[in-house]
């Protein structure tokens, strides 16, 4: 005797399938063997797939939300990512030659890692695997690595900045790939930090000079603008201070240490039009998140749990010079610093990165 039909499969189509009606538990089954690129996979098949991958596991992607990468505490630690949500490391598993480097920056999916011991620089995609070798850069050891673009994109343009303050510009379809090089000079020192705002690349340098350069990397030279449009003498100081483009704005962000409280934060933002720094004191449904190797701006939404608005987060090996293996939350409305504890700590040999994973 045949079998009788299932009712549900009756009613479909010719060409039509079942695949979208099947039982929350056993989808949720199957997502929680996949990878984080087939988790994304899962999300774009139909609004019921989306809807049970947002409800079920949501929480663990790491494409979500900013996310704190570091290294494991132990001369043989891995990479890992550290969620402000839960307050503690989630399981991420990142291909073997990725957790030799050295993280220096990141772009969408991809990290900028460095490579040391063989002076080298290699972009890998956390979601697809993949990679892209960089020609050596003139200065080693990296501090930071910003990109214009993901790779995959045309005209993209690297930047790295060397521990001792150089910068490098690098443009992979001009002049076969070489570098140029450019120094801040003797009157204003080595470079700190560099962001890249409206096409340009804006760095700072050790007397709180900025400078920003449209490079023509095909002529190999650099024009160069004077940003220190009416900034105070007092940002000139050895104070932790950075670069960071938020929504088409130039912000430069200065975390003041006192030995009496945990510090406070002084923030900037660059009017083009009218040629002058202003004080920014409050950023409504904005967070910054700011380190020594990557700063990052987001839009505060309910999508991003765990994150709070009008609020500066600082990734440093020590928090506030006191406190180790800790995130410091600054608050623009209250004035005052939270830490958020990094459960099971971190290798203070190395600075963690906020990262922004997306697969776009």
């Amino acid at each position: 005797m045949a079998s009788p039909q299932n009712p549900r499969r009756r009613q479909l189509g010719t060409g039509q399938s079942a695949w979208p009606d099947l039982p929350p538990e056993l989808l949720e089954s199957i997502l929680c063997r996949l990878g984080p690129l087939g988790r994304v996979a899962v999300r774009l098949v139909c609004s019921s797939w989306r809807s049970c991958a947002r409800a079920s596991i949501s929480s663990d992607l790491t494409f979500e939300a900013p996310r704190l990468l570091l290294r494991r505490p132990g001369s043989c630690g891995s990479l890992a990512f550290f969620s402000l949500r839960r307050g503690e490391i989630l399981p991420f598993s990142l291909p073997g030659r990725v957790n030799a480097g050295r993280c220096c920056g990141q772009i969408g999916g991809w990290l900028a890692m460095a490579f040391d011991e063989e002076r080298a620089i290699e972009l890998h995609n956390i979601f697809s695997g993949e990679s892209v070798a960089m020609p050596r850069a003139p200065t080693f050891p990296v501090a930071k690595i910003v990109l214009s673009a993901p790779p995959t994109s045309l005209g993209w343009v690297a930047a790295v900045l060397g521990s001792l303050g150089t910068l490098a510009l690098l443009q992979p379809d001009v002049s076969g790939g070489a570098w140029t090089t450019i120094a801040a000079g003797a009157e204003h020192r080595a470079f700190r930090d560099v962001a890249i705002w409206r096409g340009r690349l804006c760095a700072l340098s050790d007397d709180g000079t900025i400078r920003a350069y449209r490079a023509d990397l095909r002529a190999r030279v650099a024009a160069v603008s004077d940003l220190n449009y009416g900034l105070m003498w007092r940002w000139r100081c050895q104070q932790p201070t950075y670069l960071v483009e938020s929504e088409g704005e130039l912000l430069l962000v200065r975390r003041l240490y006192r030995v009496d409280a945990a510090g406070e934060v002084e923030i900037r933002r660059f009017r083009p039009e009218e040629r002058k720094w202003e004080e920014v004191r409050e950023l409504p449904g904005r967070a910054l998140f700011v380190g020594a190797v990557a700063s990052v701006a987001v839009l505060v939404t309910t999508a991003l749990p765990g994150v709070r608005e009008n609020c500066v987060y600082f990734a440093r090996r020590e928090v506030d010079m006191m406190v180790p293996h800790a995130v410091g939350v600054y608050s623009l409305g209250d004035r005052e610093t939270a830490v958020v504890a990094i459960a099971g700590g971190h290798s203070v040999e190395v600075e963690p990165v906020w990262i922004i994973p997306s697969v776009g």
